[in-house]
This record gives structure tokens, sequence and C-alpha cells, in this order.
């Protein structure tokens, strides 16, 4: 990293000025400082705790509104931002930034000939159309690399958001303010992404390398990964259409080109990890190999990841979509047979392997076949793959009964959404062998007939339990990302499992009052997440917002219906921090 003193930073070479310009410079708490270059974007290091803020100005008369930089990454012992971008056409001199001392890398990332071009995608398999380096403005001789590249082989396709702004009139000026920020800035080879994506749906080549090439973009444990980053802000809107389709197409292609089943989870080594084949970037931060945590890719994207998986899944499978009903399975030490229900359509071939020496694998009318070996010794795990997914089998220690056991997607909320679940939200374990009996308790203990759940190792309060379902309410302070959780019943302890937090996820549970035009009435949903995240109604208008007594994590939101709704059926949903609930039924009657 370069020191911290009024700095202007060399240029590539004399034809890129224009577009590469930067440097570095100071802002101390409570002083408006004036930068040595005029400049339309910039980069934030900082230490301590929290986000940093920044507003900048022309003239130091006007000036912009405080926007916030949240912590995307650490870079040597300082919190980093991304870029932020302060639009055009102004170009700013002077900078404020309290809380500290907090160095500033400006940026005049220049103007791009065209910059409304956009490059259509391809489709299923196929390379989509990638806006080269050289066409958004990093060649060779503009960008010269300080070492080369090195390369890995990609396991885990990796989601971030840039959390700059979403709207731009130059999105390739965007991309070279991101290469200034991490290549100056941070100090990097190169642009720390694969790949970039603008709300418009265009497609940029991220870092030089091709095929392979190993980013700097997952908090350190980059190997095994390809980053891409969807450009904008996603705490609290959700990503344009285009932008989603691009990314889409993307993830399809990556997918096939390193055999990736897109819905599935295995060891991601360099985390240490069992992560999602499609994962967000905070997703790293349980790792203690990590170098930070993040919000990254935000709310709204996060959310859209499961969705994101199957629509993946989809595409790469064609005409041949595989289902498996369940696809994590737990098992007592005896030998035996388990049998794992999968629908394929007719004509379509059923490609049936064992991973595992002490697992056979066979398929019977339509039926796949697990015969396991008896264990003679301590807990063990082995795979099945079916059509590229993945049955997962946990056999007990020699002598133990099978322990419990969650499914793949088996943590979910309590309306069933399989989107992550929320902090504070009420939520339901689904499985097998979780608990010898049912038994209900109205005080929420963290221990009920027998049955426990340690999140992070650490007791959660329960309210129902049964063979095949548990309903707890998740803390308040459980970290976003990934999480850990294990059942213990009866003094069995299941394998551990990784679960999914995200900062809100409305999921309708009821509807009360009758729907007519004008008329109030009560929503009751969970995964609200934090008061301060904006939400609204469709239709309608929220006119209230309280907890509801006895029903931990539970919120019921007045809903005001339109004066002008005639008689008919309508799907009523909840938008909490740009992630929408499943739809409702509401039906306005005739007078």
């Amino acid at each position: 990293m370069a020191p911290l003193a009024l700095l202007l930073v060399a240029l590539c070479t004399l034809d890129a000025e224009e577009k590469f310009a930067s440097a570095e410079m100071r802002a101390r708490t409570g002083a408006i400082e004036r930068a040595p270059m005029s400049f339309r974007a910039a980069g934030l290091y900082w230490r301590g705790e929290g986000a940093a803020r920044i507003r900048v100005s022309a003239d130091a008369a006007h000036w912009t509104a405080w926007l916030d930089a949240p912590v995307e990454y650490d870079v040597d012992g300082f919190h980093a931002s991304d870029v932020i971008s302060f639009g055009r056409p102004a170009r700013y001199l002077h900078v404020e930034a309290p809380g500290g001392e907090v160095r500033v890398v400006v940026i005049d990332p220049g103007d791009t000939e065209d910059a409304g071009r956009r490059a259509p995608l391809g489709r299923s398999a196929e390379t989509p159309r990638i806006v080269s380096r050289a066409d958004w403005g990093c060649t060779p001789e503009a960008c010269a690399a300080s070492s080369p590249p090195s390369y890995t082989t990609v396991t885990h396709l990796v989601v971030h958001h840039s959390a700059g702004n979403n709207t731009a009139a130059d999105w390739a000026a965007v991309v070279r303010s991101i290469w200034i920020l991490h290549v100056r800035g941070n100090g990097w080879n190169d642009i720390g992404y694969n790949y970039l994506i603008d709300p418009n749906g265009v497609l940029y080549e991220g870092r030089a390398g091709g095929d392979g090439v190993l980013g700097a973009h997952f908090s350190g444990v980059n190997s095994g990964t390809m980053g891409v980053c969807v450009m904008g802000t996603y705490s609290t809107v959700a990503a344009t259409e285009a932008a989603l389709e691009a990314l889409r197409a993307l993830l399809v292609w990556q997918a096939a080109k390193w055999k990736i089943d897109p819905g599935g989870r295995s060891l991601h080594a360099s985390s240490g990890l069992e992560l999602n084949h499609i994962s967000g970037h905070r997703d790293a931060g349980l790792s203690p190999r990590a170098t930070s945590t993040t919000e990254c890719p935000g709310n709204a994207v996060y959310a859209a990841l499961p969705q994101l998986r199957r629509d993946v899944r989809a595409l790469a499978e064609g005409s041949c979509p595989l289902r498996i009903d369940r696809s994590y399975r737990c098992a007592s030490a005896e030998a035996q047979t388990l049998d794992a229900a999968v629908t394929l359509p007719e004509g379509c071939t059923l490609d049936v392997r064992s991973r595992a020496a002490w697992i056979s694998a066979a398929t019977e009318q339509g039926m796949t076949r697990l015969a396991l070996q008896s264990n003679p010794d301590a807990v063990r795990a082995g795979t099945v793959a079916v059509n590229g997914q993945t049955i997962s089998i946990a056999q007990a220690a020699a002598g133990q009964p099978a322990p419990p056991c969650v499914d793949f997607r088996g943590v979910v909320s309590a309306a069933f959404d399989e989107r992550p679940v929320v902090p504070g939200a009420l939520i339901s374990l689904i499985g097998e062998n979780l608990a010898s009996t049912e038994a209900k308790a109205d005080t929420w203990p963290d221990e009920l007939d027998g049955v426990s759940v340690r999140v992070n190792g650490w007791p959660i309060p329960l309210v129902y339990v049964s063979p095949s379902q548990i309903n707890a309410q998740l803390p308040a302070a459980t970290n976003t990302g990934s999480n850990r959780l294990q059942v213990i019943s009866n003094g069995a302890a299941s394998p551990e499992r990784l679960f999914w937090v995200t900062e809100a996820v409305p999921s309708i549970l009821a509807v009360d009052g009758a729907a007519a035009s004008g008329s109030t009435i009560g929503v009751y949903l969970t995964g609200a997440g934090s008061p301060s995240l904006p939400r609204a109604a469709t239709p309608g208008v929220i006119t209230a917002w309280e907890s509801v007594e006895g029903l931990a994590g539970v919120m019921r939101a007045g809903v005001r219906l339109p004066d002008s709704l005639t008689p008919g059926e309508y799907e009523l949903a909840i938008t909490i921090g740009g992630v929408t609930s499943s739809p409702a039924l509401i039906r306005v009657p005739s007078p």
C-alpha cells in the first residue's frame, strides 16, 4: 500500500492519462481537504468500527449528501470501501470524511466513446458476449501487470456487488474506476473480479488471463473461485432483471465449463467451508482463514441466490431436469439399504455413481438404491452422484444409531421459504431422526424433550420438536452469511451443517380482516429484519407495524388497500430491504 501522504499516482502511459488519472490524499475529522486533482470517484481506507462516510464538493460551498462507505474487505490492516462514484458531469475538488483519519484515493476514469454500447447475451451454456478489457479501456499498455497471473481450478462461483452507485451514464468508466482503486489503492496486480455486470445487463471482462485466472475478491480465500460483481449497491433495492439475466447467462456458462452442479454444495478447500457452488461474498466470513467480513453482495442479491441456483441448474439441465427428494441422509452403523426417490422425464438417461467404497449405488424402477456396508469404526461421510447432483450420506460410528439429520435445504423460515433465514425470526428445521416424539413449549426453552439446537456452538430457543421438524427462534445477534448448526437429540449429535442468514426475507404466515376497497387488513409475517429497512406493500400502503405478543419473531403489518380496488382476486406481497415475499392471495368480494 502506498504511504499515507498526498501523492499524485503516476499514470500508466501518457496515452492512457485521460482514462486512468488518480491521486492519494488524507481527510481528517472536521477538515475540508482540497484534492490534488479534480475527480469523479473515490475509494476510502480507514481503521475503527463500522462504515466510513464521505461527501464532496466542486467549490467547498455546495456539497453532495453524505454517502456511507461500508467495509468491503481489509487491506494491510485498513478497512476498504469499493468505488464510490459521484456522477457526471460534475468534477469535484474537495473532500470531507469524518471519523478519524481516512485515506482517500480520488479517481478520474475519463469518458468512454459509445458509452451506451451493449453486448448481447448468449444462451444456454454458450459463451456470453463480453466487453473485452481493451474495449473498456484497459489495454495491455494502459494496464501493464506487475506480475504474471496465477491460475486455479474453479469449484465455486462467487457473486458480489460493488457497493457503488446504481446509476451511471458511463459504466465502462465505473469499471476503470474499480481497476484504478484495486491496483493503485489496494496495491493488487489487477482488478479483483473475474467479471463485472452493469445494471443494463452488459458483461465486462475483469482480471486478465482468461479461464481459471485467480482473482482477489473472496476475503483472501480466493483459490477455487470465480468472482462476478453486479455493479451497484443492493442492500435495500433489488438488482435489475437485465443484470440478473446476464448473471444467469454467465453462471450457466461457467458451471458448464467447470462441470459444477449449480444447485449443489461441496467443500471449498481454501476457506474450509462446505459452500453452495453459487455463493455470495459474505459466505467466506465464517472461515478463520478469511481476512475480513462483509455484507456483500447486499441483502437483495443474497436473498435472490437460491432462485438463481434453481434457474441456472434448470438452464444447464435443459429438457432433462432431475429432482432428488431427499439429498442428505443419515444412517446407523449397521449394513442397510436406503432408497432415494428421483424424478427424471421419460427418455432421459440416469447416471448413478458412488464416490465412496462403502456405498453401492444402483437404479431400480425409478428409485436410486443405496446399499451401505456396516461401519466398524468412527463416523464417516460419503456421496453418490446422480446426473451430476449429489446425495450425501453420513453414517454413525460402530454400535451407534442413526444421528439426527437436517436435510440439504432443511433450515427455512417458519413460512417454509427456502431463501436465507433472518436474525430474530422463526425458523424451521426439516429432516429425520430430529426427536423421538412430538413436544411443544410455551416458554421457549433451550432444550425440549431431550432436544437442543446449537448455532455456532450456542443453544437457541425452541418451541416445537418432532421426528421430522423443529421450530425455533434464530437469535437476533446471528451473523449474516454462513453459520453452523447442529442438532443434539437424546445425546446423539447431527453432522454439523452450514446454513445461510441475511438481513430481511419477508415471509407471509397469514392474513386477517375483510379485504375491500379502502379497508385495512392485517398481514402476519416473519423474516422482517431490522425496523430501519425500507418496507412496502403491493397493493396498498403499510399503515401499522407491530410485534405480535407471544409469537417471537412475528410481525403484524396493517395494510390499507387502495380505494380503487375492484372486486376480484389479488396477490398481496410485502417488500423489505429490496426483497419481496411470496404472494398471499386476497379476495375482494362483489358488493
